[in-house]
């Protein structure tokens, strides 16, 4: 069986929809190796995160030929079914940008992933629009819209007015750097590297003002070990200069506060671990449920802001809370008390066994056979 699996900002672009795109085509390569994966794309360029992609045997990677003027039309409309067609793709898979208009009526079999239901991140209010009106055309006619959670699968039925039958829930996959082990010398020479202190709270992402992050630096405030240093991992923006490290000063905890611009990918697990939690402060964005279920997987203790999203990834290996004073209590309660951080961290490894990259592409390989089945009963 071959699977064509289309979407420009899989490989493009460096945000979600590419995260998810890459640790997706991951797990099916991996544990399916004999099918082919068929990435299309009308912009014939590469990168870093594309280049990766090429180690697997499995995975294509097809651009609109040199004499074809208008690509974003070729990757819209009939041009990209004509080539899926050619190239002996079974199911085609859309992240996001919709599916392209020609499948529509053609019988294909078509899957259709949401990773944002609403498309909050998509910038400005017109690109909402025009993203939720691609959305919408294409669940008429998806054989499968798949969501990454029971909530956002709620949005799709509701918004989108979508058959239940015909909406599951493929949670993500963890990033699989998150079990590599570390040798224990590691940590050392991390933490002189990166200039870490002995004691600290890792957070991860960009600082900006939708991060939550005054919160944040309030809950390490409140904790009662005093000696506990936060570290903020991302790079800096006006936010951070005008916002964090103002309020820093004003806390009074400016001498436990660092920021470092960036970890090297390789090393991202070991300083995950060294940390004594890491906090994710928004849990609305699918980006805040990947730190979770990666942070949860290498092993370190997860404290983040209660939602239904949250505790649908998180399960009971998670501290989570409404305020920070309420944070920094649970966190302090559990930072002195050994057996209550095993606990929590044995449930987060029990828990994130449901992410592992085996469970999502056995899941999706078994869409993509039911779709296929469903066109073979229809079109016989």
């Amino acid at each position: 069986m071959v699977v064509g699996y289309g979407g420009r900002k899989i490989i493009m672009e460096n945000n979600d929809t590419s995260y998810y795109g890459r640790i997706l085509i991951k797990a099916l390569a991996t544990n399916y190796p004999d099918n082919y994966y068929i990435l299309y794309s009308p912009e014939n360029k590469q990168n870093k995160r594309l280049t990766a992609l090429f180690n697997e045997d499995s995975v294509r990677v097809k651009f609109p030929r040199n004499h074809i003027h208008d690509k974003i039309r070729w990757y819209k409309r009939n041009g990209i079914v004509r080539s899926a067609k050619a190239h002996g793709v079974n199911t085609f898979h859309g992240i996001d940008d919709g599916l392209a208009s020609g499948f529509n009526g053609s019988n294909f079999p078509t899957v259709f992933t949401m990773t944002d239901p609403l498309y909050k991140c998509a910038g400005s209010w017109l690109e909402r629009m025009l993203m939720q009106r691609r959305a919408r055309k294409a669940c008429k006619f998806a054989k499968r819209v798949i969501a990454l959670n029971e909530v956002d699968r709620q949005i799709i039925i509701d918004h989108y007015h979508v058959n239940p039958d015909n909406v599951e829930v493929v949670y993500p996959c963890f990033f699989d750097g998150c079990d590599e082990s570390v040798p224990e010398n590691m940590y050392d020479i991390l933490r002189s590297k990166y200039h870490l202190p002995e004691n600290f709270i890792l957070y991860k992402g960009r600082l900006n003002a939708e991060d939550n992050l005054k919160e944040a630096m309030q809950l390490v405030h409140e904790l009662r070990d005093r000696k506990i240093s936060i570290v903020m991992l991302g790079y800096r923006t006006d936010h951070f200069d005008h916002v964090i490290k103002e309020q820093a000063h004003d806390l009074h905890i400016f001498h436990r506060f660092k920021q470092v611009d960036k970890v090297h990918y390789a090393d991202l697990t070991a300083v995950a671990r060294m940390a004594k939690a890491v906090i994710i402060p928004n849990t609305d964005r699918m980006r805040d449920l990947y730190k979770l279920i990666n942070a949860q997987r290498t092993g370190a203790l997860v404290i983040c802001k209660d939602s239904a999203k949250a505790r649908e990834f998180g399960g009971d290996g998670v501290i989570y809370y409404d305020n920070f004073r309420e944070g920094a209590d649970r966190l302090s309660d559990v930072l002195e008390d050994e057996s209550k951080r095993l606990e929590l961290l044995r449930n987060g490894q029990i828990n994130s066994e449901r992410f592992t990259g085996k469970v999502v592409a056995d899941h999706m390989i078994h869409i993509y056979r039911s779709v296929l089945t469903h066109r073979r009963l229809f079109t016989e």
